[in-house]
């Protein structure tokens, strides 16, 4: 009978612990994705500077880039970089354009199939669609952590660092062990933006490419 008494209260523990970690877990999952809607509602337009930092496996840097960008909801960016080269990631909410500069070339296609999700995407999407692709948790202070949800997008966890309710850092990890770094700077929230800088007419001359 002790012995009975002994599993039952065991089974009693286990059970009241299983649901202290999915209370927590939920209550984790929830604060995260409040965080993530303080933004969204408070935040339609956002501009300012970018530094994108590529840290290979051992965390040595081996490339930096940087430039200015703006990004309008729903799904409207414009992501210029200037330094080390000069590309140019333009999206009125429907077609996706990228123009390498130097390469004198512009592949266009359908926001919608371009796989995964970058800083630009994320910043002029909605939380809806974060939910839908995502799995969402806090991670340490003033972090959320997405991991997506569709095993085919190439890289395993976005950790957004906010300053108040504004994103102010993003690190978007591999499997690999690459982690691509992007710090944004001289945020300006809600400017009034020309809706033209959502729009993309390719230079004459340049090769342009169509994909679907």
């Amino acid at each position: 009978m002790r012995k009975l008494i002994d599993c039952l209260v065991k089974g009693l523990c286990l059970v009241l612990l299983a649901s202290a970690v999915s209370f927590a877990f939920a209550a984790n999952n929830s604060a995260a994705v409040d965080r993530l809607e303080r933004y969204f509602s408070a935040v339609e337009r956002l501009a300012g500077d970018f530094e994108q930092i590529t840290l290979d496996q051992q965390g040595v840097v081996v490339e930096r880039a940087s430039g200015a960008f703006a990004v309008a909801r729903p799904q409207r960016f414009n992501w210029h970089y200037q330094r080390p080269w000069e590309q140019w990631i333009v999206s009125d909410g429907e077609q996706l354009w990228v123009h390498d500069v130097d390469l004198d070339q512009v592949v266009v296609r359908p926001l919608d199939d371009a796989l995964g999700v970058g800083a630009a995407q994320l910043l002029s999407g909605n939380l809806a669609q974060l939910q839908r692709d995502f799995t969402i948790e806090m991670g340490s202070q003033d972090t959320v952590l997405l991991r997506p949800t569709d095993p085919a997008w190439s890289f395993q966890t976005i950790t957004v660092h906010f300053d108040g309710n504004v994103p102010d850092q993003l690190r978007i990890e591999d499997g690999m062990g690459q982690q691509i770094q992007v710090n944004l700077d001289n945020l300006q929230r809600n400017p009034t933006l020309d809706p033209a800088r959502f729009e993309f007419e390719p230079p004459v001359g340049v090769d342009v490419i169509r994909g679907s």
